[in-house]
């Protein structure tokens, strides 16, 4: 495995995916291509999440962070549909001749897990390189996977 693509967004799952990458290229030898698909909504009126300046920073965080970590990175930001984002990740795991794709996990629950419309998922379907998916943060905006005994952590 010389090259991993590592697809990040701006939740927690992404900084979490980011280690993981660092460990797993560490551990092989690869280098990395980051990508983040910057979300636009489908519907033109629904505004963005994020800007594209904070895009291209996150983007350009993560590069330095590998770097820093002995690790030969570069990085790419792109803008499209939601719906768009699992093949825009395929694309460039081809364009960048990548062996392995790194995605963070959110979790999902509810309608969205079970109609299978996670990027996770459609990432799967849509290429036939192996995904690794980083485990999902412990308490994130998305997903709490267990209650804590800490008072702090079970405030809703």
């Amino acid at each position: 495995m010389n090259r991993l693509l590592l697809a990040i967004d701006q939740f927690d799952s992404g900084q979490v995916a980011l280690v993981f990458a660092a460990d797993l290229a560490n551990s092989v030898g690869a280098e990395v291509t980051v990508l983040h698909v910057r979300e636009r909504a489908v519907h033109p009126r629904v505004p963005a999440l994020e800007s594209p300046i904070d895009a291209q920073s996150q983007v350009d965080e993560a590069v330095f962070c590998l770097s820093q970590a002995g690790i030969g990175a570069e990085g790419r930001m792109r803008s499209a549909r939601a719906d768009h984002v699992a093949r825009w990740i395929a694309y460039e795991s081809g364009e960048s001749r990548c062996d392995a794709i790194v995605l963070g996990s959110r979790r999902l629950r509810g309608i969205e897990r079970a109609s299978g419309r996670g990027v996770r998922e459609r990432v799967i379907r849509s290429t036939q390189l192996p995904v690794f998916v980083a485990p999902a943060t412990p308490i994130n905006k998305v997903h709490r996977p267990y209650v804590s005994e800490s008072p702090s952590l079970n405030r809703r």
